[in-house]
């Protein structure tokens, strides 16, 4: 058919509508509405209420409003809605329990249009429930008004055709100039050597004992540089996670195990699964994913193999900046979806995860519950698999798989065995050079190890004997023989190219941490660092493990080393070891102030804040204002407000605050600390008004923590804060309240509020309520509270109600109770068993159950100790011991201690802080302490 010359050719024109219906599922369209209602109606804590089929009162999505006020949302994905479907849906509404009560109630529906029937019978419900908003209704036509304006969420959902021929031009130009451009490269151009995917062995290598593996003939051809992959099961999860990223949901998983376990290779396989479209982006480091992420697009992975390199660098407030940009990448609709990917060792994981309660509070968040273990190796039913896989068999897999040792089949494929039979059959000298190498990696130093810091270090590991008798050449004989490949990869020391340096080999890195992390160097060794190390950041470094050690002489000669160089940091952290370790005063104060000359802007708010309670307020000033211009640190901005308001200058120092509240979360809780402080010397009203502003400023704990300030020596006060931020807002006050009045003695008035508290959703109040009651020894009352706490789905409270159990004397209710928990999920209860088990004298079913985890041996053994049987207890810790787990020496000390042998325990803790272990050193002085009391 001939085409009408008078109708216009439009190429590529915008379109009118978009199709909802065509996102498949409920569950796709409510994604949709979400990311809607979150960009469009700028909603705080905005959720998805419950999941289909379970209760919710006709709720789908809930969020908080500016002014308190909770608002709802229903989601409908249907082609029509009729007046019976809208009395349906609020009349459940209406008539059902209003989780959290909210002031407005929303129907958003993927129709066309709204029917006048439907509109009017809303705005009836309206009239007869002044109390809600109810007269809202959402349609495609209004959705696609409100998306217009949301290029991001648009493309997310549609595609970015779709936003580009849909949304405004504005906000269009806004979304591709506001920094939202496309990061890295596209998937398909990555190399996975890279992204830092271990090379392979060389499959016409030799076997352990020299001869050839006469394989090859058996395995077929790999023309991909990457042997053939072995799904495990592990795999199945980091799939799910990365189809989840794929059907539009930010996504985070860290894989997490030991080197060359194929965690790296395994993320390679599985993004291979996105479709086209999504880039790669492989920060190098700190700077450039602080610069970058904020502005990071929809359909990204962002790829961070060793996350501690980002989350646990020595800089603990430059690694909390890391982990809040990331949570709010997750969170934020506008670059949804993202996929986060990261792997780590378990010594760093566990460094980054269980730092005490005020520390890394924003990593620890972030890393809640995105781990995906990799095992240490194959199985042996998994070897048999890839052994009889059918047609040609890649020969690098299968010589792996024939020659492995227990299952190590990825190690091997990556030659760390080889390496570490070359560590093992090195000559004296050899092996002098590997472990300085291997400790200095250990203990903190970078991955370029200077040559001159090996040679000047190394001659110390050796006797004089092996030194007298070693040939002029010895040290270049080492580093050739270390520098050797092994199996077809790198030696296990090898060249850094155009630097007089080398680098160990991540497996035998793996091994030092986890054989020889109860060997403290000798002086030679620390000497040699302050002389030859790297740089500042690695004397830094090491002046920390020296701290740890309890060297202080040689972390203060590494710490003045570094800030030769213009590093500080280590200065500062000498300073608060000193301080914290009831060192003179003297010694804290020097520290911080040569810190703080240095520019370190922790160490200058360090030293206004002791000036200001000195009343030095000139002081105090200067160094509050010189960290702030160097770091605009909330802390310093607090500071400097506080100086300010006690000279009366209440208006600059109103200006300041405003300042630190406005750059978020951190300045809030920088001010709630303020208030904390000021509540300490008597300011009550300021420090009540400056709660006030933090929790406003989005901070939920402002209120809590300023009552606890008060709690005990000024109980009523600390009720009163209370009820303050209870008519704030805050949702937390009524489950205070609660514990509060309970430990008064007010029973009453604690149920009262405890009510309140649940009806709110805040359901741990019970949980709380019962643990009060249960210490007092009300068993009956703290029962009934606990069960119902279980029942509205409050976590743990099977394992509280066993302690219970087992306190009114029925150890086999309790046994009955932390198993039910163990089935349900609560792994904390599997070493209470251990211990009731124990306690019960069933010794047989207590060892199966601890099998070989070092916690659940540790309390084996103190339920062992407890019974009469220290020698027998003792003997239990001593494996895992051997293993690499020297905190359990401070178990091992307490023994020692309790039966009357003070050398003996003096021994383990001396063993415990060669090793670094955390609180050693406190703990040997106070054994120190109580010999001499004792003496």
């Amino acid at each position: 058919m001939a085409q009408d010359s008078r109708r216009p050719v439009v190429v590529d024109g915008k379109i009118d509508s978009l199709p909802f219906h065509n996102l498949g599922t409920w569950e796709t369209f409510e994604r949709l509405v979400w990311d809607v209602v979150r960009a469009a109606e700028r909603l705080s804590a905005c959720h998805r209420y419950g999941t289909p089929g379970q209760a919710q009162g006709g709720i789908d999505i809930a969020g908080r409003a500016a002014d308190g006020s909770w608002h709802a949302f229903q989601v409908k994905h249907v082609e029509r809605f009729t007046e019976g479907d809208a009395r349906k849906a609020l009349d459940t509404f209406v008539h059902g329990v209003r989780p959290y009560d909210p002031s407005r109630f929303v129907i958003v529906t993927s129709c066309r249009g709204t029917p006048t029937q439907v509109r009017d019978l809303a705005q009836r419900y309206r009239a007869r429930h002044p109390d809600v908003d109810l007269g809202e209704i959402w349609d495609a036509e209004h959705l696609g008004h409100l998306l217009r304006a949301q290029p991001a969420i648009v493309a997310r959902h549609f595609g970015d055709e779709a936003a580009r021929r849909f949304c405004d031009e504005d906000a269009l130009r806004e979304f591709t100039d506001g920094g939202l451009r496309r990061a890295g490269i596209p998937l398909g151009a990555a190399d996975p050597f890279g992204l830092e995917v271990h090379e392979a062995i060389a499959v016409d290598d030799v076997t352990h004992e020299g001869s050839p593996t006469g394989l090859t003939d058996l395995a077929g051809p790999f023309p991909s540089p990457l042997p053939a992959y072995f799904r495990r099961p592990f795999d199945d999860a980091l799939d799910a996670a990365v189809d989840q990223a794929a059907a539009g949901r930010s996504v985070m998983k860290v894989l997490l195990g030991g080197s060359s376990t194929g965690k790296t290779r395994a993320m390679w396989e599985a993004v291979q699964r996105l479709p086209a479209g999504w880039h790669l982006w492989h920060p190098a480091g700190h700077d450039e994913l602080l610069a970058s992420v904020d502005a990071l697009p929809p359909r990204t992975v962002l790829w961070l193999n060793e996350i501690n390199r980002f989350l646990l660098s020595g800089d603990t407030d430059r690694d909390e900046r890391v982990a809040a940009r990331l949570a709010a990448l997750l969170r934020g609709p506008r670059h949804a979806p993202v996929l986060v990917l990261g792997t780590a060792w378990q010594e760093h994981w566990s460094t980054m995860t269980t730092a005490p309660r005020d520390e890394r509070a924003q990593t620890k968040a972030l890393l809640a519950h995105v781990w995906i273990r990799v095992p240490e190796s194959l199985t042996e039913d998994e070897v048999s698999a890839l052994l009889s896989r059918p047609g040609p068999v890649d020969g690098r897999m299968l010589q792996a798989a024939r020659l492995a040792e227990s299952g190590h089949v990825i190690q091997y494929l990556a030659g760390g065995p080889a390496q570490l039979e070359r560590y093992e059959t090195a000559t004296p000298t050899a092996r002098a050079v590997l472990e300085v190498a291997m400790d200095a990696r250990r203990l903190g130093h970078g991955p370029d190890l200077p040559q001159d810091f090996l040679r000047a270090a190394a001659a110390a590991y050796l006797t004089p004997l092996q030194r007298d008798l070693a040939q002029p050449d010895w040290f270049a004989a080492a580093l050739e023989y270390l520098a050797a490949p092994c199996r077809g990869v790198r030696g296990p020391l090898t060249p850094v190219r155009n630097l007089p340096s080398y680098r160990l080999s991540d497996f035998v890195e793996l091994h030092a941490r986890r054989n020889r992390q109860p060997v403290c160097p000798d002086d030679e060794f620390w000497h040699a660092a302050v002389l030859h190390a790297a740089g500042a950041d690695d004397r830094a470094a090491l002046s920390r493990s020296a701290l740890n050690r309890g060297r202080t002489t040689d972390a203060e000669s590494l710490a003045l080393a570094a800030a030769e160089e213009g590093e500080g940091a280590a200065l500062y952290a000498l300073a608060r070891w000193y301080e914290e370790h009831g060192v003179t005063d003297v010694e804290a104060s020097l520290h911080y102030a040569l810190a703080a000359e240095l520019g370190v802007a922790a160490a200058q708010v360090a030293v206004a804040w002791r000036h200001e309670r000195e009343d030095r307020l000139d002081e105090a000033e200067s160094w509050y204002r010189k960290a702030v211009e160097a770091s605009d640190r909330t802390d310093a901005v607090v500071g400097l407000a506080s100086v300010l308001s006690r000279r009366g200058d209440e208006a600059a120092a109103g200006r300041l605050y405003d300042r630190a509240l406005a750059s978020g979360f951190f300045g809030a809780r920088a001010v709630e600390y303020q208030a904390r402080l000021q509540a300490a010397e008597g300011r009550h009203d300021s420090a009540l008004h400056l709660t006030a502003r933090s929790f406003e400023a989005g901070n939920p704990e402002a209120f809590t923590g300023l009552a606890w300030v008060y709690m005990y020596e000024d109980t009523p006060r600390a009720i009163a804060v209370f009820e303050r931020a209870m008519a704030a807002g805050d949702r937390n006050a009524p489950r205070e309240l609660a514990w509060a009045y309970e430990q008064e003695g007010e029973s009453e008035l604690a149920e009262h509020f405890c009510e309140i508290a649940v009806s709110l959703g805040e359901t741990n109040a019970l949980r709380g309520l019962g643990m009060i009651r249960r210490s007092r020894g009300d068993y009956r009352s703290a029962a009934g509270l606990l069960w119902r706490a279980y029942n509205l789905g409050v976590g743990h409270c099977l394992s509280e109600l066993a302690r219970l159990r087992e306190e009114e004397g029925s150890p086999r209710r309790a046994e009955r109770l932390h198993r039910r928990s163990l089935h349900e999920g609560d792994e904390s209860s599997r070493r209470e068993l251990v211990r009731i088990l124990e306690t019960r004298s069933r010794s047989r079913d207590a060892e199966a159950l601890a099998g070989r985890c070092p916690d659940l041996l540790e309390a084996l053994a103190l339920a062992r100790a407890a019974r009469g049987e220290p020698e027998a207890a003792e003997y239990l810790l001593a494996a895992p011991i051997a293993q690499g787990h020297s905190r359990l020496l401070l178990s091992v000390a307490a023994l020692r201690e309790r039966r009357g042998d003070r050398a003996g325990a003096e021994r383990a803790l001396r063993q415990a802080q060669d090793a670094g272990v955390h609180f050693a050193s406190e703990r040997l002085a106070q054994l120190s302490a109580n010999t001499r009391r004792r003496g």
